[in-house]
């Protein structure tokens, strides 16, 4: 033992020890359904981005049209309650597609002071060329859970989003 050792104490050894722990770390994420979900959703979006890419669509501009395919004419912030991207982010894409032809942008009657976002032929042409492989990669993802099992994933899903609209 060096003097430095000696001086110390049982604190340098303790931090050896936690820093020994830190390097092989606890694998606490393993179980953390959080981060499984982001990723099961990273690798599914990893793989649907190359189709995307390939018609010229990001996937921002996937997640918009896919909101108005689903829910029809909304508004941005719509939009942003269905997407769950920033206001900001949905705006530039809106614009962006209807820059491109996919969207109409109208003034809202109910509401002056806002606008009506909706989908348009060419961008409902661009979704449906992508919906197939977006399935085609679900399925590939749930290859051998039964019905049984799957129905209750999206129940299990559907209360755990309920629980945490509850806490906001």
């Amino acid at each position: 033992m060096t003097v430095g050792d000696a001086l110390a104490g049982p604190t340098k050894r303790a931090t050896t020890a936690a820093e020994g722990a830190f390097k092989k770390g606890d694998r606490w994420m393993d179980d953390y359904l959080p981060y499984q979900l982001y990723r099961v959703t990273n690798r599914l979006n990893v793989r649907l981005q190359g189709r995307l890419k390939a018609i010229g669509i990001n996937l921002s501009q996937w997640r918009v049209l896919s909101v108005l395919r689903s829910y029809g004419t909304l508004s941005i912030s719509g939009i942003v309650d269905y997407t769950l991207m920033e206001q900001p982010t949905v705006s530039r894409v809106v614009v962006q597609l209807e820059q491109d032809g996919m969207v109409t942008r109208r003034i809202s009657a109910d509401d002056s002071r806002m606008s009506d976002i909706t989908l348009v032929a060419k961008g409902a042409e661009a979704f449906d060329a992508i919906r197939e492989s977006a399935y085609r990669h679900e399925k590939m993802a749930l290859e051998g859970l039964d019905a049984e099992l799957l129905s209750s994933l999206r129940k299990t899903l559907q209360r755990i989003e309920r629980n945490i609209d509850l806490y906001e």
